[in-house]
């Protein structure tokens, strides 16, 4: 699936405002088109280049940006499907939602539910990769990918 700035999306619901499951391809493409949306907001931190695979439980989407926004998502079965440039950001649903839920309801997250804050001591997410250059590329994109998943404001969720 490709989203940019004016394309559709196969996302049931987009534009009507029905919650969408998270963990789904559906929650992230809802997400990527609240980035479309909302374009401008990014070009602050400049344009991001890095593919992110979430690893939700055992659930994997593989998200890839390119310039100020989301060019493919994709559920994968295994970690040997991620493009070969990647970073995984994981933890457990509980930790996810926790996350998304605070953002949902302030609007953005506040210091103890920041992608950063949550990863830093790799307990309770971690980011791993094949090597320690894309591991850095969580860290260089940090404010962007954290500004994507504030996008989660916007976006009815239910959580299986």
């Amino acid at each position: 699936m490709s989203i940019a700035s004016g394309q559709e999306s196969r996302c049931a619901g987009a534009e009507n405002g029905k919650d969408v499951h998270f963990p789904s391809i559906d929650w992230f493409e809802r997400l990527a088109l609240v980035q479309a949306d909302n374009e401008e907001t990014f070009r602050d931190f400049g344009p991001i280049d890095c593919t992110m695979v979430a690893k939700i439980d055992d659930q994997l989407f593989e998200i890839a940006f390119a310039g100020f926004g989301v060019t493919s998502i994709r559920r994968l079965t295994s970690l040997a499907e991620a493009a070969p440039s990647h970073f995984v950001v994981e933890g457990p649903l509980t930790v996810w939602r926790e996350m998304l839920e605070n953002i949902r309801a302030k609007g953005a997250p506040d210091l103890q539910h920041t992608l950063n804050y949550l990863t830093f001591p790799d307990v309770p997410m971690r980011v791993t990769g094949p090597d320690q250059l894309e591991i850095d590329a969580f860290y260089r994109y940090n404010e962007s990918l954290q500004r994507f998943f504030n996008g989660a404001a916007k976006v009815p969720t239910t959580f299986r």
